[in-house]
């Protein structure tokens, strides 16, 4: 019965969400778990493997299709865009449709569904006596995810790992601005700063990666580039798992990302501008998503 719940929710979403309205799109998901398995040591990608093909074999007919539509990309970067399908699916049910226990930590709201996982609204500006921050949130999630799998890896935990950490780097997802100077009203992440942009809006025209995620791409190839133009060694990506420091980087780009106002379309430059720090953030997620399991894996 279980199952079947899942794969209604799952199959629903695959019918009803377009791409390009989700958190850094599919491929913008999987962009980022590829990055992090080609940085993978040896040893940690064969449990990585294990964990993930057990993840993809208790995933419904329909979500195996999906994830096998996307070229070039390992079985673990694939199963990183699966939360998305799954946010109106109680936690601790995922947990189960793979035949593992959820944590206690990450069972504790009365939330039970994954959505608020995703993202934290933090108001912008600073400045504003708007208070958008509610739990559970994705600060919370991905730190008590990493403390959990350190000790207790499970296929599910990796899925949303390797997912949060994705959506922690999309600067609108780390942002929330007020439609009102009367009273709080939230824009949500900026889905309701309209633009004259095939994304419709603020959120999705960085979901979609300036439009450059819309394209298909040889996942292992994209990522392989990616790493060219933004090397390892180039990039400050301070100590392992630090979400706060995550965060505050994509809140540091508010600025830049509420420049474009609302009901108008970006400039040139604009876009020029995102997709450069579209792909810095992608890939500064995907080395510290590689860094968090290395180390995990290093504990046990």
């Amino acid at each position: 019965m279980k199952k079947m719940t899942l794969a209604v929710s799952t199959m629903a979403a695959l019918a009803l969400t377009p791409t390009s309205a989700l958190a850094w799109n599919y491929q913008g998901h999987i962009t980022v778990a590829e990055i992090a398995y080609q940085n993978l040591q040896p040893a940690v990608k064969v449990q990585v493997d294990e964990l993930a093909r057990k993840a993809y074999q208790s995933m419904p007919h329909d979500v195996q299709k999906k994830m096998d539509s996307f070229e070039g990309a390992s079985q673990f970067a694939k199963m990183a865009m699966v939360p998305d399908l799954i946010r109106k699916t109680p936690a601790e049910q995922v947990w189960q449709q793979m035949g593992e226990t959820i944590p206690a930590t990450l069972n504790q709201w009365d939330e039970k569904e994954t959505g608020a996982w995703h993202y934290i609204n933090q108001t912008y500006p600073a400045s504003s006596q708007c208070d958008f921050v509610h739990t559970p949130n994705i600060k919370l999630v991905a730190g008590y995810l990493y403390e959990d799998f350190k000790h207790n890896p499970q296929a599910a935990s990796l899925m949303f790992m390797s997912h949060v950490a994705g959506d922690s780097h999309q600067p609108m997802h780390s942002i929330s601005q007020s439609l009102s100077t009367a009273e709080c009203v939230t824009d949500l992440g900026a889905n309701k700063h309209t633009l004259d942009v095939p994304q419709k809006d603020l959120h999705h025209l960085w979901d979609s990666g300036m439009g450059m995620l819309d394209k298909a791409h040889n996942i292992h190839d994209f990522a392989a580039l990616l790493q060219q133009d933004f090397p390892k060694s180039n990039m400050e990506l301070g100590p392992v798992a630090d979400v706060d420091l995550w965060i505050k980087e994509s809140y540091a780009l508010a600025d830049f990302g509420y420049s474009v106002e609302k009901n108008t379309a970006p400039s040139q430059a604009y876009y020029q501008k995102g997709t450069e720090l579209v792909k810095q953030r992608l890939t500064q997620a995907g080395y510290r998503l590689a860094d968090e399991l290395n180390t995990a894996f290093g504990t046990h």
